[in-house]
């Protein structure tokens, strides 16, 4: 066996192992027991709590019933802990769009040395009007319940805590909204750690912080078990449309911390997101992070929180810097790269040569990956983002970008020997950490720390004989691993497979790191291997159910009445194609029509439905005040069958500049996209029978015609219920669910 092949071999194993070892090391903790010490966050006494509060099982959303018996458990609780608390009841409305709701906010207090400096620790306890919320965000909420008995045992700290319970987030962070614009202890809280959850398993992760965040990192660094994030994931946030309660805060211009947890995301926001399938040691992650963090925290007198730096784990180390000094190790790099040149003496045109190829390794690796996910497309008529069973999806995703990495490596290497590629390689990784630095600061680190390693490891073995250089650089692959392939199983966890192109460019990265040591090694058994691998995989997936019980396709039921018209549909609402039994329970036409009145987005997947014999939603017109040029409307919203929900749209030509709603004005925002766009819409949300007043401000004096009233439930009428009886095991709603919508047109 030659050298060339012990060589690869090694890198090979060495990779399996050092994924392995840092796997092994991003888990979260065991969960603790209730016996284990009072001062000790024990997992398991709060999902205990846990299920007291969800005792039913059932969803509750902003305004509702259940909410109510929700908000009193947690309650009862605090006063069982003899924690002071009192309530915030508000009307609030949302930052991104005019979504209002009267919300609730729970606000206890352990009282410290101070009263004018708070530490507060946020969730919500609202949940969807599909899921009962366990880990989005009941996990949140038992952790700070669990933590707040520990920490008032030890009370009081420097700094007062507060324990912050918001409602309403999933309809718009409203009730942080609410709690940042009008509560006067807003003002005097220092810091922030906010607490969400996003399925019902993975590991309590630093989602994003504010800028200044150094004390905070350094804390959480010295203080708590099993850190885990990567700044990275304040660039990917920054660029998503999701949201947390965080937002509002650092809006707010408090600082802080947001964790969040994204494993078995097919369960977000669906019936699955249960006390039974949430796992106890991600509860327990919540607490090693919050217990400590806010018990040092609040102890701390000075709070300085010194400069931004940018994190990573690195084999369940914390590794961290300020990010300023980020320039400093490109410049060390550089520096270490030239000398190294210099001394091995490759030649310069095979490393320039080296350069292009490896973009083309990179490029090679995310194109037959991609191409291979085309074909599973293509093949099952569909992308599932959480499929059933992971496996062949998986093997799909290694065998492809290894088998385009190959393929591309094998092509380099005609061109360059073993020391161009390697100068060639981590010349490109630093040109990618200095594009990252300049344009994703907080995503540098994940580049630069294995350029750090190479560039040093490059140097020292410009000082060794030629024999023992490759063997000593598979060391490179200690540093490549957390970088690369160590993030594809959160990636593919959070993002999922219709979105599993993100995992790519790191593999293609791993890829270029690995190809120094195939120099002299004929790759094209191993990349055929790798092609026939994909296809079996691909075989597999086509065989394989794509849902289950567990992972169950996302349905919802849509019902919409137009009252003056006397028509009503039904349409199912899924991003996949609806599967049996639904599919074939009433004649659904895949041809597309305008369902709504007052949208002109055209629908799939309907059907002719019966009228409802609900009454429609009502609006009363209370005062009128008619000025030069404008004119302010009082009215009254109801919905005399008691809806989740009243909304008002009206076009773009009603020119309505702002809006008042209970003590609170708030300006009229345009929608600019989606089924409402050119119109405005004023949705009150979690209102049932309770009757809504708001004055609506114009800049005309024309009356509006086509202006639309409409209320939505999650109640569906008897003609849908054919529907919600035939959704299958392996099938439930998600997000705003099954809703009906009945919408009259009126005229201010």
């Amino acid at each position: 066996m030659s050298k060339n092949v012990l060589v690869v071999g090694f890198a090979f194993i060495s990779t399996i192992a050092l994924f392995s070892l840092n796997h092994a090391a991003q888990q979260s903790p065991e969960p603790k027991p209730v016996t284990v010490p009072a001062n000790e966050f024990s997992a398991e006494r709060a999902h205990n709590l846990l299920q007291t509060l969800l005792a039913e099982n059932k969803p509750h959303p902003v305004g509702s019933p259940q909410n109510k018996i929700v908000k009193s458990r947690i309650t009862a609780e605090l006063d069982r802990l003899s924690i002071g608390w009192e309530e915030q009841g508000t009307w609030a409305c949302a930052y991104r769009y005019n979504g209002c709701a009267f919300v609730e906010n729970i606000i206890a207090i352990i009282p410290g040395k101070s009263e004018d400096s708070f530490i507060a620790l946020m969730a919500h306890y609202d949940s969807v009007p599909m899921a009962p919320g366990a880990g989005d965000d009941g996990a949140g909420v038992v952790a700070i319940l669990e933590s707040a008995r520990a920490l008032a045992l030890e009370a009081p700290f420097e700094h007062s805590i507060m324990l912050l319970f918001t409602d309403a987030e999933e309809m718009g962070l409203i009730g942080a909204e609410g709690f940042f614009s009008q509560h006067p202890l807003a003002k005097k809280i220092k810091l922030v750690l906010d607490f969400e959850g996003s399925g019902t398993t993975g590991q309590s992760m630093v989602l994003r912080t504010t800028d200044a965040n150094e004390l905070l990192m350094n804390t959480l660094a010295s203080q708590t078990s099993s850190p885990f994030g990567v700044s990275f994931a304040n660039e990917i946030f920054k660029r998503m449309p999701n949201d947390t309660d965080f937002s509002v805060v650092q809006r707010a211009g408090i600082s802080g911390i947001d964790f969040a947890f994204a494993g078995e995301r097919n369960h977000y926001h669906t019936p699955n997101d249960n006390t039974e399938n949430l796992d106890l040691a991600t509860i327990q992650h919540h607490g090693e992070n919050m217990l400590p963090l806010a018990r040092e925290l609040a102890s701390n007198k000075s709070l300085n929180l010194g400069e931004h730096v940018v994190y990573a784990n690195f084999y369940g180390q914390w590794l961290q810097w300020v990010s300023d000094h980020g320039i400093y190790l490109v410049l060390a790099c550089a520096l270490a790269l030239l000398i190294a040149l210099r001394r091995m003496k490759p030649a310069i045109k095979e490393v320039l040569i080296g350069i292009s190829t490896s973009i083309g390794i990179l490029f090679g690796t995310i194109a037959v990956g991609l191409g291979a996910f085309q074909l599973v497309a293509l093949v099952l008529g569909t992308t599932v983002s959480w499929p059933a069973n992971d496996f062949p999806h998986r093997t799909t995703l290694i065998f492809s970008t290894i088998a385009g990495g190959l393929t591309m490596i094998a092509f380099a290497n005609k061109f360059s020997d073993q020391a161009a590629m390697m100068f060639a390689g981590w010349l490109l990784w630093l040109i990618i950490s200095v594009a990252s630095l300049m344009y994703l600061p907080d995503a540098a680190n994940i580049f630069l720390a294995p350029t750090v390693i190479a560039s040093m490891l490059l140097l020292v073995m410009s000082f060794l004989p030629e024999p023992w250089r490759p063997w000593l650089f598979v060391l490179v692959l200690i540093g490549v691993l957390p970088s690369t392939l160590g993030v594809i199983h959160l990636l593919e966890q959070s993002q999922g497979y219709k979105l599993i192109v993100a995992t790519m460019p790191f593999i293609g990265l791993y890829m270029i790191a690995f190809a120094p040591f195939t120099a002299g090694v004929k790759l094209r058994n191993f990349a055929l291997l790798a092609y026939l691998g994909s296809f079996a995989s691909i075989a597999m997936i086509a065989l394989t159910p794509l849902y289950s019980q567990e992972r169950p396709q996302h349905v919802n039921i849509l019902y919409y009445e137009d009252m003056n018209n006397q028509v009503a549909y039904n349409r199912l609402a899924s991003s996949n194609p609806i599967i049996e039994p639904l599919a074939s329970v009433k004649r659904l036409h895949l041809e597309e029509k305008k369902l709504l009145a007052f949208s002109n987005v055209q629908q799939k997947n309907w059907t002719d439905s019966s009228l409802s014999g609900w009454p429609a939603p009502e609006l009363a017109v209370r005062e009128e005040f008619v000025t030069e040029g404008a004119r302010a409307v009082t009215v009254t919203l109801s919905s005399v069958r008691g809806a989740d929900a009243i909304g008002l749209v009206m076009p773009i030509e009603a020119k309505l500049r702002q809006f008042q709603l209970g003590s609170q004005t708030y300006d009229a925002t345009p929608i600019n996209s989606g089924a409402l766009k050119g119109h405005y819409f004023i949705k009150l949300i979690g209102v049932y029978h309770q009757p809504v007043t708001l004055t609506l401000e114009f800049d005309t004096i024309t009356p509006i015609d086509n202006v639309y009233l409409i209320d939505f439930s999650t109640e569906l009428p008897a003609d849908s219920q054919s529907l919600f009886q035939h959704r299958a095991v392996n099938m439930s709603p998600v997000h705003g669910g099954d809703q009906a919508q009945l919408f009259s047109k009126i005229r201010l």
